[in-house]
C-alpha cells in the first residue's frame, strides 16, 4: 500500500467522523429538529413534566418541536382533537383537571403549569376549542 493510498484513506474516514458527528450530536442537541427516533421520547417527555394524561389515541396531526440547547430545552408538541375528546383529556391530566384556565383574548384557554414535574420549569398547555388544537410548551434548564 502506498503513502498516497494510506492518506487519502485516513483522510475519508476523519471526513466520514466529522459528519457523523454533526449529524449524531450537533444536529439534535443544538437546533430545533427533533429526529424521528426521538419524536416518542421528546412527546413522553413533555407529558411527564407536565404532569399530563397520554395524548389520546384520537389526536392528529401530532407534531413536535423543541427549543433551547444542551442546558435548557423546550418541548412543544401540537395537535388536533375534537372538543369532547379534549375535555376527557384535560380531565384524565393530573395537573388541569382541577386548574381554572386563563382565557385570551381569541378564546384560547391557557393552563400555566409552574412547577413542573421531575424538576422541570414547567410550561403552559394551550387549548384552541374553536379551532380544535392543543400546544402542549414545557421547559427545563
Amino acid at each position: 500500500m502506498t503513502v498516497k493510498k494510506i492518506i487519502l484513506r485516513t483522510l475519508l474516514g476523519l471526513l466520514i467522523a466529522f459528519f457523523l458527528f454533526i449529524g449524531l450530536f450537533i444536529i439534535p442537541y443544538f437546533t430545533n429538529i427533533v429526529m424521528p427516533w426521538d419524536r416518542s421520547n421528546a412527546i413522553e417527555t413533555a407529558i411527564t413534566w407536565g404532569g399530563l394524561a397520554n395524548l389520546p389515541d384520537e389526536a392528529e396531526d401530532i407534531s413536535v418541536g423543541t427549543e433551547g440547547g444542551m442546558f435548557t430545552r423546550t418541548f412543544i408538541i401540537q395537535f388536533e382533537l375534537d372538543n369532547d375528546a379534549i375535555d376527557a383529556w384535560v380531565k384524565k391530566s393530573p395537573r388541569m383537571k382541577n386548574m381554572v384556565p386563563i382565557v385570551e383574548e381569541d378564546g384560547t384557554l391557557r393552563y400555566e403549569i409552574y412547577p413542573g414535574e421531575e424538576r422541570s420549569i414547567g410550561g403552559t398547555v394551550r387549548v384552541n376549542r374553536m379551532d380544535h388544537w392543543v400546544i402542549i410548551r414545557m421547559m427545563w434548564s
